[in-house]
């Protein structure tokens, strides 16, 4: 026997081994939040695809398309369901973000939503929260289009996609929380930019949940909302929560 060929036969599954895991394909986690909402964003446009619906978003407008046929899961036989709050001169939360405040003056909260199931989110959602919202969003769409003003009275253009997509099986809940929108001056430059993403995953009844917000934008605050214990020191933008409970923030490092 040749005094190399031992040698060569820990060398050669050696090389096998490193080859193998060289090509092999890393294993990949299932991504957060809840599936059927696909979201892709940069600093002038955003793009939303989820169940029957498309929306973009640019500091120019808003586009939505809806096809009302595949929208949300008709299967349940649940109706879609529209609704048009007129925001002039209501009393609001303002936006507080980096580079000022703006309190809202003018303009509509357009909402379509289709509810899958009626069913409960498991905590940390308030059970406060389940009596204005007791089904689950498969999905939510809101759009917001009006003027705000800032500190020193100037007016500004907003533009908001406010949306939801929520999964609940027997496996578990998973809910996508996407709030988008850009503050543009009279000079049609973005002064602002909300960029929040609220993911949450638990397994069966509500087992383990685990939730986080990243923030890619520069408006953001925290603020008690009224669905009772459990709803204090939630992260919203103005009048808008992400989630109606506390949650981590994470902040990419590329931002």
């Amino acid at each position: 026997m040749s005094p190399g060929r031992p040698v060569l036969r820990v060398i050669v599954p050696l090389l096998a081994a490193l080859i193998v895991a060289a090509v092999a394909p890393p294993a990949v986690a299932a991504p957060p939040g809840a599936p059927g909402l696909t979201v892709k964003e940069n600093r002038s446009h955003v793009k939303a695809v989820g169940p029957g619906f498309v929306l973009r978003l640019s500091k120019r407008g808003l586009d939505v398309r809806i096809d009302e046929e595949r929208f949300g899961d008709p299967a349940t036989g649940n109706p879609i369901e529209r609704q048009t709050i007129d925001l002039t001169g209501l009393t609001l939360r303002p936006f507080e973000c980096r580079n000022g405040t703006y309190t809202i003056r003018t303009g509509t909260f357009e909402r379509t939503w289709r509810l899958s199931r009626l069913g409960t989110r498991p905590p940390p959602y308030p059970p406060g929260f389940a009596a204005g919202a007791p089904g689950i969003f498969t999905p939510f769409l809101g759009t917001l289009d009006g003027t705000v003003t800032d500190a020193d009275g100037r007016t500004l253009r907003f533009l908001i996609s406010d949306l939801v997509q929520e999964v609940l099986t027997d496996d578990g809940f998973a809910a996508t929380a996407p709030i988008h929108g850009f503050f543009v001056d009279e000079r049609g430059r973005v002064r602002d930019r909300i960029s929040l993403t609220g993911y949450f995953n638990a397994g069966p009844g509500g087992q383990d949940p685990v939730y986080k917000i990243v923030d890619r934008g520069t408006c953001r605050q925290t603020a008690d909302l009224p669905f009772g214990p459990g709803s204090e020191n939630a992260v919203v933008t103005g009048p808008l929560f992400v989630f109606p409970f506390s949650a981590p923030v994470k902040v990419p490092r590329e931002h």
